[in-house]
């Protein structure tokens, strides 16, 4: 009997606090329905969007309005057809999980590296201080897109893989996932990861991130 009363207890609970949150991530449609019948909970629709990768990417500097639902930084809309911007920025993802094999340092000195080299190829002005550029980039402002990977990992450009296996024995399931989407790679260089990645033919290796700031360049 107490083990009722207290199951009861907690959904009155969940009920009474879940109507406070500012919002909501469901799983399936079907739960979204339960909660918004049966609790009163209701979901951000900007996370429902069919074109929701408008959360994760940052259009201000583009001009695109926060509210315009036709348009991102990527895509546009007419009619019933998305389409893909012909002058669209190349989507470049990779993750990692902090671990002691995954120097995710170089992927962060790589892209300050290419951002310096792409303005001298394009002989423009580049008056960005690194140090801003630093901080905008390792906090996720510019290239780090955590939430809504796989979704986005189907859309991408390129994946950056800096698993380098503290045994150098096994391989990261992470390029596994990214060439199950189609999509090319570039891979730190290890003892095995040539078993994974073919050079020129489903990706490329790098030492370091000087290395990635080149390969970021030509491709």
């Amino acid at each position: 009997m107490d083990l009722v009363l207290n199951f009861k207890s907690l959904l009155r609970f969940e009920k009474r606090y879940g109507q406070m949150a500012n919002g909501s991530l469901c799983v399936t449609r079907t739960l979204q329905h339960e909660l918004a019948q049966n609790w009163g909970i209701r979901l951000n629709r900007y996370l429902c969007h069919p074109l929701g990768v408008r959360d994760c990417v940052t259009a201000t500097t583009t001009g695109i309005g926060a509210d315009d639902q036709n348009e991102t930084l990527f895509t546009t809309q007419v009619g019933t057809d998305i389409l893909l911007k012909p002058n669209r920025p190349a989507l470049v993802v990779s993750s990692t999980s902090w671990a002691p094999d995954e120097d995710f340092g170089i992927l962060l000195e790589a892209a300050v590296m290419y951002d310096r080299r792409a303005a001298a190829l394009l002989d423009e002005n580049d008056s960005a201080d690194e140090g801003v550029l630093w901080k905008e980039i390792s906090g996720g402002k510019q290239y780090l897109y955590p939430r809504l990977f796989f979704i986005i990992t189907g859309s991408a450009d390129l994946g950056i893989c800096l698993h380098t296996s503290s045994s150098t024995l096994d391989l990261p399931m992470k390029v596994v996932d990214m060439f199950g989407c189609g999509l090319p790679v570039c891979a730190v260089s290890y003892s095995c990861i040539d078993q994974l990645v073919k050079v020129e033919k489903n990706g490329l290796l790098f030492s370091s991130s000087s290395e990635l700031a080149d390969e970021l360049l030509m491709l």
